[in-house]
């Protein structure tokens, strides 16, 4: 028997969840969840679940820590169209934000040609679409105060 969140993801591929912190250890153990999950979902199920291909689905913040290692780890798990910015912000201390912006500033480039806050400003303005032509149109046509 399967629980009722059981391929949540699956049946609707247009639900967009947003994992903070770069996925925590997810990019580390997905290969694992992954076997864990062949194990216990049932064998007649049609088609059978994957659960990476199911966490390639979601969206991923790189708020915190993320550099050197976390941000390099997800991109082996998540497109980088799914890596979005993320400052922990109120929790995070500013002089510890600097430093997180300032690491993600030195960090490899993702891609040849990208930056990370290249990369990052894209994929929000993708997903929030609606938000992104507010803030346009906002700035096009500001109220009069």
């Amino acid at each position: 028997m399967t629980t009722p969140t059981a391929g949540v993801l699956t049946r609707h591929p247009d639900l967009r969840i947003i994992v903070p912190h770069c996925g925590g250890a997810i990019p580390v153990l997905a290969d694992r969840i992954n076997e864990f999950m062949q194990l216990f979902v049932p064998a007649q199920e049609t088609p059978p679940r994957d659960a990476v291909q199911q966490l390639r689905m979601l969206y991923y913040d790189i708020a915190g820590t993320a550099f050197p290692r976390q941000a390099p780890a997800l991109l082996q798990l998540a497109d980088p169209a799914r890596v979005l910015f993320g400052s922990d912000y109120c929790w995070t201390p500013a002089p510890l934000a600097e430093t997180h912006i300032a690491a993600i500033d030195a960090a490899e480039p993702p891609a040849e040609g990208v930056t990370w806050r290249s990369l990052t400003t894209a994929n929000a303005q993708r997903l929030f679409r609606r938000a992104a032509a507010r803030r346009t149109t906002w700035r096009k046509n500001p109220t009069p105060s």
